[in-house]
């Protein structure tokens, strides 16, 4: 896939960077200024989705007609 990425180098590095948390990023462009006084650019990246990717989560196991601290009921969620 490709994407194109738009900001400052900054932000750009930063995307670029967040990206390969999620794909595996095979190739990126160089920076192409916008145009006129503009201080944003430009950045085509092109990446591919990762094979596995293994995610962490917590959970909290909630007992049927009993709403865990800080959770509504579908009751309360329907008025």
């Amino acid at each position: 896939m490709k994407i194109r990425l738009e900001g400052t180098p900054q932000e750009i590095e930063q995307a670029v960077t967040a990206l390969r948390e999620v794909f595996e990023v095979q190739e990126v462009s160089g920076f192409y200024k916008n145009r006129g006084q503009s201080v944003l650019g430009r950045v085509y990246v092109t990446v591919q989705l990762l094979a596995r990717r293994v995610v962490h989560a917590e959970a909290t196991r909630i007992t049927p007609g009993k709403p865990s601290v800080g959770r509504r009921t579908r009751k309360e969620l329907e008025n």
